[in-house]
């Protein structure tokens, strides 16, 4: 009698405990219970901190934007923030071998050199800008100079004010190594000449970074172009 009364209480306690338990089971599975989050329809969830993209780094600014004049003949243009300048071949340059088709006589003014790299996960090697004169030349010779080889073309442009031919010449073996932006112009009976080239090494693959994009090579032109349009000449 006592084992069937135990059972008996056991059995009414066992109905207690899930009749409390069943409801709240099935309001958490209802999205009823306030304590398990759902997502809400059309609001989008938050991003990790760990998955969010890195800020990209601030270029480098010095030394600072500054300006360049060759008083011999009269020509100015602004060096932008992290670019070094030289008046001597050699040092950071090579003239000769990245102006291929310059005169013999022309005279390396001065070249501007980019000191970093904004594009570090490419092939980009680096910029340079050079200013060189070639004396005692014709308009024709001068404007031969920016011709290089066929099939590259020509083509007239303004610079601060002075019509200018701009052609370009390129070499490189499995892929384009170098690419020079040429401009020329004759003044006095000297050829004024600027080239604006960039420099890229193959084997994106090999060496564990991708080849330069399109995109990105447009970025360094246009680096280029903001030196060559601040070009003034004094008269």
């Amino acid at each position: 009698m006592r084992l069937t009364r135990t059972l008996s209480y056991l059995t009414v306690a066992l109905l207690i405990v899930l009749s409390a338990t069943i409801p709240a089971l099935a309001r958490a599975q209802d999205g009823q219970d306030n304590s398990i989050s759902r997502p809400v329809p059309g609001k989008p969830e938050p991003v990790p901190a760990f998955l969010k993209p890195k800020p990209a780094a601030p270029e480098p600014n010095t030394p600072p934007a500054r300006p360049f004049h060759d008083p011999r003949y009269g020509v100015s243009f602004t060096i932008p923030p992290a670019w070094n300048v030289d008046r001597r071949d050699g040092t950071v340059s090579t003239f000769r071998l990245d102006a291929r088709n310059a005169a013999h006589t022309a005279q390396m003014r001065a070249v501007a050199t980019i000191s970093f790299n904004p594009h570090p996960l490419s092939t980009f090697s680096g910029a340079l800008f050079y200013f060189s004169v070639t004396p005692n030349v014709s308009a024709n010779q001068c404007a031969a100079q920016a011709i290089a080889r066929a099939p590259h073309t020509v083509a007239t442009t303004q610079v601060a004010g002075v019509p200018f031919t701009h052609g370009y010449d390129e070499h490189g073996g499995i892929c384009t190594e170098s690419r020079d932006e040429i401009y020329t112009t004759e003044h006095g009976d000297a050829c004024y000449r600027f080239d604006a080239v960039i420099n890229n090494f193959c084997g994106g693959e090999v060496s564990g970074v991708r080849d330069i994009t399109d995109r990105e090579l447009d970025d360094v032109r246009k680096r280029m172009q903001s030196i060559l349009n601040t070009i003034r000449f004094d008269n």
